[in-house]
């Protein structure tokens, strides 16, 4: 018995372009960056609890206690989200294959640290020429920092009055009016300086910034502004070290090279002035010098960014120097 002939269906044949030839599309993990998403969450939401007063001990006999630490958690996570979405952003504008935010969670209990060790994307193909690299550079602290100074605003305008402010702090431990030398101080960026002395809604005491920790969207944006300048040290490949790469090209070794020399020598000078306070920047010159002071070239150098985006690497070196604290943290 003859079989029956099938008709052939004709198959479509995707032709694929050279750079998806050369680069093809990035597999994302989708269950890892949800799953370091929510353990960062939860890291956090325990750091943002403790720093109003909750036990850890406490928390894990009362699960629900950590949702005293939902408003540090959210606005820190937004922050980094959308420092982290901007880089991921202008990377698919200009056809970069470029992973989903990989989030990075602390959970150390009764250690104080900011419950992350922050996010990073990563990218998987070359950079095509330096007006690419100035979008994916700036895109990122930008967006961040803007957040970052929304929290701010918000949190200062709806920030007690000094009896609320003593109150709110006195749930968690005795107020101090003089320095004692264990209070643990957080440091003042120009911007912050701006914040505490301009915005405020009225005159803050003197010691207020070994206090700010309490309130979380402060916390948080002061944390968004540390995070800003470290990435915008101009060096390598951080988004600094991106964006005068993209102004000056391979000349900005040079640039990195006078940066590296001038953490150096703050650092010998905090060391000098703080003793153990000052050696907070040996760890990142440590990790800068691994990283290496060179950037990479583009596969076109020889393109010329646009004027717009000259004035966008601008603005990121003088958000750099607004929000760059030469000792972030300190006991006074």
């Amino acid at each position: 018995m003859r079989s029956e002939e099938r008709p052939e269906i004709p198959v479509p044949i995707k032709i694929l372009t050279p750079s998806e030839y050369l680069h093809p599309p990035v597999k994302h993990r989708y269950w890892l960056h949800l799953l370091l998403f929510v353990l960062t969450v939860l890291s956090t939401m325990m750091v943002g609890a403790s720093l109003v007063g909750v036990d850890f001990g406490a928390i894990l006999g009362q699960p629900s206690l950590l949702w005293a630490g939902a408003p540090y958690s959210f606005a820190l996570l937004a922050i980094l989200t959308c420092h982290e979405m901007g880089h991921y952003l202008a990377a698919k504008h200009h056809n970069i294959r470029v992973t989903l935010p990989f989030y990075i969670p602390l959970p150390i209990p009764y250690i104080f640290h900011f419950g992350t060790m922050g996010a990073f994307i990563r990218i998987k193909s070359p950079i095509p020429n330096r007006r690419a690299l100035m979008d994916v550079a700036v895109a990122g602290p930008i967006a961040g920092f803007i957040v970052s100074l929304a929290f701010l605003f918000y949190g200062y305008l709806t920030l007690p009055d000094l009896p609320g402010i003593i109150a709110q702090v006195e749930k968690i431990h005795p107020w101090q009016t003089v320095p004692t030398g264990d209070a643990l101080t957080f440091g003042e960026s120009l911007l912050f300086y701006f914040f505490n002395h301009v915005v405020a809604p009225y005159p803050l005491p003197v010691n207020f910034m070994s206090e700010v920790y309490h309130f979380p969207f402060l916390c948080a944006g002061w944390i968004g502004l540390l995070i800003t300048a470290i990435n915008l040290i101009p060096i390598g490949q951080l988004d600094g070290g991106h964006t005068i790469y993209a102004l000056f090209g391979p000349r900005a070794v040079r640039v990195s090279k006078i940066a590296y020399g001038m953490i150096g020598v703050l650092t010998a000078f905090l060391i000098w002035q703080f003793q153990a306070n000052g050696g907070q920047w040996i760890l990142w010159m440590i990790i800068l010098a691994l990283i290496g002071l060179r950037h990479p070239p583009t596969l076109n150098d020889e393109l010329e960014i646009h004027p717009s985006q000259r004035y966008l690497g601008w603005i990121c070196i003088l958000i750099f120097f607004l929000c760059f604290i030469p000792l972030p943290i300190y006991f006074a």
